[in-house]
């Protein structure tokens, strides 16, 4: 497959890149890795999503080369390169671009992946997607800046919990070796992603985090945030990953579940586990998808009955 995708990348000249919707540092890293090794082959590409690059990942290099959908309406690119989607819907408003005659490669890890693509590398037991482009680059003898190789080892860095889930593999280490002889200043890196709560997001994440509940015998807990909840917090602050870095640290918690107001009848629903939970199967059942301990989803209903619906299912399945 990788040989097909090389090929596909050599041939064609105009390439869309995306990746899901509210896009995390392995999606950006892959994404704007790839535009920057097809620009030094001497590629047009466009690195486009439904939404604005988040604030707090302005930090990561050449996000100037992201744009949102409506800057991009009229490109009709060749090949679209989708990365770290587990189904083409992901992308939103971005899947407009793509016409009868696109080429599409889905390149991801997620183990609930729909095999979308005309073209698909998928390797659910991977890091993160970072880790699956890291080969591909290689057999491609891409040339690994400082740049690409700091957008690398930021989605694999964030996607293994700083090496801490059990999506860290020896290979994962390895292409972090392979990634640190270019120098990188990893220990600036890590505090740019955990470190720099804005002092002004402190008081609203602890009185957030007073209204958790615990439920089924203290094994899952449940966060819920209101828009105005979420408009307390600067857009330099992930807090749904403050959450889930804060619970998974909690001795005997099992499933973690956060539900933010899309509206008044439309709930996002965010999943982590710890032991053996499987939350890509509790995904899969509200809508989304994603891994056997990190998974997302949707609800077309407000926030009380999908709290509701949610612990139900979490409880049926403990």
């Amino acid at each position: 497959m990788e040989r097909a995708v090389l090929k596909v990348l050599k041939t064609h000249k105009k390439f869309l890149i995306s990746m899901h919707v509210n896009p995390d540092p392995d999606a950006i890293g892959s994404a704007i890795a790839m535009a920057l090794y097809l620009k030094s082959i001497g590629k047009t590409v466009r690195v486009v999503n439904e939404t604005p690059c988040p604030q707090w990942l302005d930090f990561m290099p050449r996000t100037d080369l992201y744009e949102t959908v409506d800057e991009c309406k009229k490109f009709v690119p060749e090949v679209a390169i989708i990365l770290d989607c587990g189904e083409l819907e992901r992308i939103g408003k971005v899947a407009a671009l793509i016409t009868a005659k696109t080429e599409v490669i889905n390149i991801d890890h997620h183990v609930t992946n729909t095999r979308f693509g005309k073209l698909n590398i998928v390797r659910d037991h991977y890091s993160s997607t970072s880790e699956i482009l890291y080969e591909l680059l290689k057999q491609a003898k891409c040339v690994f800046t400082r740049d690409i190789a700091i957008l690398l080892y930021l989605g694999v860095l964030t996607d293994t919990g700083s090496f801490g889930f059990d999506c860290t593999r020896s290979h994962t280490h390895a292409v972090i070796a392979e990634l640190m002889r270019i120098d990188l200043p990893v220990s600036d890196l890590y505090r740019q992603v955990y470190e720099t709560m804005p002092k002004t997001d402190l008081k609203p994440f602890l009185k957030l985090m007073s209204t958790l509940t615990l439920h089924d015998d203290e094994r899952v807990a449940c966060l819920t945030m209101t828009k105005k909840q979420m408009a307390c917090f600067s857009g330099a602050f992930d807090v749904k990953d403050k959450v889930f870095s804060f619970l998974r640290s909690v001795k005997g918690l099992e499933v973690i579940v956060i539900l933010t107001e899309q509206d008044k009848k439309k709930t996002r629903l965010n999943f982590r586990s710890r032991g053996n939970f499987d939350v890509s199967r509790l995904a899969s059942a509200f809508n989304g998808g994603g891994h056997k301990k990190a998974s997302g989803g949707y609800l077309d209903a407000g926030m009380i009955l999908s709290k509701k619906k949610i612990l139900s299912a979490i409880g049926a399945q403990l």
